[in-house]
């Protein structure tokens, strides 16, 4: 029994003994696991220490102002920035009170109440989240946005947070700037590289200045010198109407423009009126009356490349202080950049007119040369005619006068041969005749007998030579003849030419039966002479040819009236050569023809009392009848040859002559001894004989203002006689002169009538000189 309790024991006490153990290692693992979780909290709230730690760093270090309110709008945090941006002692958050904060912080404002009422109506609505920008009283900008704070879903409060942002808006404001003036600059620099039309160029610039600059208004000037020296010339306008300057006239050089105009450098003020160079010039001591007011002032010299100053920028504003030294520099960039576009613009202005002119002498020249072949077949048309109209006549003067010499010729056929001849001849004369008065027309050496001439009697006698011709068609020749018709200075035979070759003209081109008129009158300060027929007409496209030289409307071997067509020509130049106009009429085909002849009407003075005419007249003596004896004269003329025959045909007639080889020369003999007559040549080297003239006229009285003076000259045109006229002379004579005509034109300068041959009286009146 003994034994068997013994086991139990020994299994109870081993049983108590697992027990205790068990008991032991538990207690031992609670006090580590209570040992781990101390550690455990130890380290957890050391972890959130640090977190508080950083997350208060953090709250601290941002740029940002905080602040953090609960629903009811009281502060439970806020950062040192906060209080920096607001500019708030820390005893302003004690009452941890926002809308304390908000009553401080409202005088910022520009409206105070208006910003405390936002706040407020953030509290009242209770938005997730809010935005909106802050403009406080000295400038800054303030971005201001809120979030509501979510804790476990619960709205616990709201986060303010301030950014400022006003460097942040500055900086975008200079980068808006700098991209309009980027903009500007390349729009500017695309026009004026485009475009080549000046005012176009310059115009831009000016916009584009105006703008970069702000100013009010900007102009351009063109650096324009008047009289005084002092103007400038207004070209391009921006920002103001063109009348608000015009008005004003001329800007003068100031003392505020000279800078600009000279080039020397651009001009910058925040005030010019203020400015000790402002206001020192009469009258007006600054800006005149109704001027655009300036205040700012900026001004820029726009220098060629050249270094010539074209002109320059100018920009005003009625405030102060507008322009920068940004502005100016900009400004003076675009200066530089105008005054190459305007020698670019001024260079193809050049160019372009360079092409103009080179395209117009091309076409001068392929008209030219039109015009030559032109000439040239009416040259061959004419030498055919010219063939024609010689040999027609000179066959049938060669063939009859064979038919006389051969001796079988009958008493009729005499008699028809030589009317034939002479006809013939008289036709072939005639044609010669109007050659060489072409050739004298052509070369200036027509001559006419200038004198008082009755018109009716020279119409008279050109109607009486055609009527033979005008009955032999049939053809009525009616006239009409104003007997009031008073006198004309003119050559009568060469009027009386005009008259018979329009009147032959007439006969010529009607047909049998019809009619010739010819009217006599005066019309206002003129005479007309009228002459109508009712023939084949004109065309009109031939009207402006019609008084050409060899220009004929039908030149062809088919044509059914004969001639050269030199008529018209000769008739046209004879009567301008009288200071009168002829005018052709024709309603076309068949429909007749009207030539209107005017002549100046002036007035004639008596023989006693008559001008020298301005061309020479053709006098029928001998240089032997007329006696020269006592009569100075100087003969000036650069050819040896010619003042030699000169003096031979003067000094025959027993007159004094002098001799000077030049004008210079003649200049001075004229200082010591005045002739009693002068002839002068026209074309001599060094002085011509129109300046010589000109400085005759201008000695005293007694030595060259009255003398006598005959230009007898090679220039020969009419052009040529009235410009002698102009200089000085009283007569001119074309070269070769006939000897008769140059004593005689001497002697009536002298006052020595001619006298008929072996009387030498030289007794006479003096002519007017």
């Amino acid at each position: 029994m003994v034994e068997r309790e013994k086991p139990e024991e020994d299994v109870l006490r081993s049983v108590a003994l697992q027990n205790a153990q068990s008991i032991l290692l538990a207690r031992r693992r609670a006090e580590d696991e209570l040992v781990q979780a101390k550690q455990s909290l130890e380290h957890r709230t050391q972890e959130l220490a640090n977190s508080l730690a950083i997350m208060r760093a953090t709250f601290e270090s941002t740029s940002d102002a905080i602040l953090v309110t609960d629903g009811s709008g009281k502060v439970t945090d806020f950062n040192k920035r906060f209080l920096e941006m607001w500019r708030l002692p820390a005893a302003a958050m004690q009452p941890k009170d926002h809308r304390h904060v908000l009553g401080i912080v409202s005088h910022s404002f520009a409206a105070p109440q208006q910003f405390v009422e936002r706040v407020e109506t953030i509290y009242a609505s209770q938005p997730p989240e809010t935005h909106d920008v802050l403009e406080t009283l000295d400038g800054r900008t303030i971005e201001r946005s809120t979030r509501m704070q979510i804790v476990d879903g619960r709205n616990i409060g709201r986060v303010w947070n301030f950014r400022e942002t006003t460097e942040r808006k500055r900086a975008e404001q200079v980068l808006r700037d700098e991209t309009r003036i980027l903009e500007i600059l390349h729009q500017t620099g695309k026009t004026i590289a485009s475009e080549l039309d000046l005012q176009t160029v310059v115009q831009a610039v000016t916009d584009a200045a105006t703008q970069l600059s702000k100013a009010q208004f900007g102009a351009f000037f063109y650096n324009v010198i008047n009289q005084q020296g002092e103007s400038f010339l207004l070209y391009t306008l921006s920002g103001a109407p063109r009348e608000a300057f015009e008005k004003f006239g001329l800007p003068r050089n100031t003392p505020v423009f000279d800078p600009t105009f000279r080039g020397t450098h651009s001009v910058r003020s925040a005030d010019i009126t203020k400015e000790p160079f402002y206001g020192q010039m009469s009258p007006h001591h600054g800006m005149p009356k109704g001027h655009l007011p300036v205040r700012s002032y900026l001004a820029a010299p726009v220098i060629s490349r050249s270094g010539d100053v074209i002109g320059g920028l100018f920009f005003g504003h009625p405030e102060i202080g507008v322009f920068t030294e940004h502005t100016e520099r900009l400004v003076v960039g675009i200066a530089a950049q105008a005054a190459i576009a305007i020698d670019n613009a001024r260079l193809y202005d050049d160019v372009r007119r360079l092409a103009e002119e080179r395209e117009s002498l091309l076409e001068s020249e392929r008209t030219a040369r039109a015009e030559t072949q032109r000439v040239s077949l009416m040259k061959d048309e004419f030498l055919a005619n010219l063939s024609h109209e010689l040999r027609t006549p000179l066959n049938a003067i060669l063939g009859w006068s064979q038919v006389i010499a051969s001796g079988r010729a009958t008493e009729a056929d005499l008699k028809q041969g030589m009317e034939t001849i002479q006809r013939n001849a008289r036709e072939q004369a005639r044609l010669i005749e109007d050659l060489l008065d072409v050739s004298r027309i052509v070369s200036g050496k027509v001559r006419l007998d200038v004198q008082e001439t009755d018109l009716s009697v020279v119409v008279q006698q050109a109607i009486d030579s055609v009527r033979p011709s005008a009955e032999a068609k049939g053809i009525r020749l009616r006239q009409i003849i104003d007997p009031s018709i008073a006198s004309v200075s003119g050559d009568p035979g060469r009027l009386q030419q005009v008259v018979w070759n329009l009147l032959s003209n007439a006969v010529k081109f009607t047909p049998k039966g019809g009619k010739v008129d010819v009217i006599l009158q005066r019309v206002n300060s003129h005479i007309e002479i009228t002459v109508t027929d009712s023939g084949i007409g004109i065309e009109p496209e031939f009207l402006p040819f019609l008084f050409e030289r060899f220009r004929q409307a039908n030149s062809s071997t088919t044509r059914t009236h004969s001639g050269l067509g030199l008529g018209l020509s000769i008739v046209k130049q004879l009567v301008e050569l009288h200071g009168g106009s002829v005018q052709a009429q024709s309603r076309g085909e068949n429909k007749g023809a009207t030539f209107i002849v005017r002549l100046p009407l002036v007035p004639v003075r008596s023989a006693a009392g008559r001008e020298h005419p301005t061309t020479a007249s053709t006098v029928a003596v001998q240089p032997e009848t007329i006696d020269l004896t006592g009569v100075h004269v100087l003969v000036v003329d650069d050819e040896a040859d010619a003042r030699e025959l000169i003096k031979r045909v003067l000094t025959q007639c027993g007159a004094e002559v002098r001799v000077a080889g030049s004008a210079p020369q003649a200049l001075e003999m004229l200082k010591s001894n005045r002739p009693d007559v002068m002839i002068s040549d026209i074309g001599m080297p060094h002085m011509d004989g129109y300046d010589f003239m000109r400085r005759v006229r201008q000695l005293p009285p007694l030595e060259g203002r009255r003398l006598p003076a005959i230009a007898l000259t090679a220039f020969a045109r009419s052009v040529d006689r009235t410009r002698a006229i102009m200089a000085g002379y009283q007569m001119h004579m074309a070269k070769p002169i006939e000897p008769q005509e140059l004593v005689a034109t001497v002697a009536s300068f002298a006052g020595r009538l001619v006298r008929p041959a072996g009387d030498r009286a030289a007794d006479g009146d003096q002519p007017a000189k």
